[in-house]
């Protein structure tokens, strides 16, 4: 079990539980402080600004040691920062370009290595989100993959964001989980076919490339999204994932193999 608490990001969430999106920082900062220690405290009581407990035995304890990696989802420019700070993963879920997520990677990473921890766990490991449609043919890759993309963007673009509903400075922009769709002039694989900075839409070749440009950068994992409202039909999905896992996976595979290792001795 890995545990990610967050905030919410749009009224959408927020409105409909009547939050009040400027005490929500300090509503995630004092739960993800006082989680670690019900899972771990026999005798567990707090007063806080969010609510308030007298003395009891939280049950049940996790069974898994050590306890469950906490991760906070990453929306917002800064929350990085937040999760660094408190020695949690960074479980990024807005699409940003490679120069953008390095600058966020490496501050987190350098931030980390100073944090207070919350809880007995320190999670180093920083994941962007993405969008996965692979096929031998990149064209027939860009046209399928790409309207997922679409789709994907203009059923996102019906949440209502907090700051278009409420006047806070708590949440710094209006924020978007979609990929911004203008081409970058880098030369990067995909760019022939219109594919957004480092989306991994393409033949696996084009995703090889994209998933070592994001390595190079230090991210430590990638989050895919397959599908969005079924555009594309379930035999491709799969089509797709195989296509992946044999072509694609084994450029991966030893790495991690030799990561794993390590962390079992």
């Amino acid at each position: 079990l890995e545990v990610g608490p967050a905030r919410s990001s749009t009224w959408t969430e927020l409105g409909g539980f009547m939050a009040d999106p400027d005490d929500t920082k300090k509503t995630w900062d004092e739960f993800v402080r006082v989680l670690p220690r019900m899972w771990s405290d026999e005798h567990f009581s707090h007063r806080g600004h969010c609510f308030s407990m007298p003395e009891r035995n939280v049950l049940p304890k996790p069974v898994q040691k050590p306890p469950p990696p906490m991760w906070v989802t990453v929306t917002s420019p800064g929350t990085e920062l937040d999760a660094a700070d408190r020695g949690l993963g960074c479980l990024g879920v807005a699409a940003a370009g490679y120069a953008e997520q390095e600058r966020r990677t490496k501050e987190y990473f350098r931030r980390i290595e100073l944090c207070d921890p919350v809880g007995s766990v320190v999670t180093r490991e920083a994941t962007t989100l993405n969008f996965l449609y692979c096929d031998e043919d990149p064209a027939e890759a860009a046209r399928i993959g790409m309207g997922m993309v679409g789709t994907f963007g203009v059923a996102n673009s019906h949440l209502l964001w907090t700051r278009e509903a409420y006047a806070t400075r708590a949440y710094q922009s209006l924020g978007n989980l979609a990929p911004r769709t203008e081409r970058t002039g880098t030369g990067g694989p995909g760019d022939k076919y219109g594919i957004p900075e480092g989306i991994c839409v393409g033949d696996p070749d084009i995703i090889v490339a994209a998933l070592k440009r994001w390595e190079s950068i230090g991210v430590t994992g990638v989050n895919f999204l397959l599908n969005a409202l079924e555009t594309i039909p379930q035999q491709k999905v799969l089509d797709s994932m195989r296509l992946f896992a044999r072509e694609v996976m084994p450029h991966f595979r030893e790495r991690d193999t030799t990561q794993e290792g390590a962390a079992a001795c």
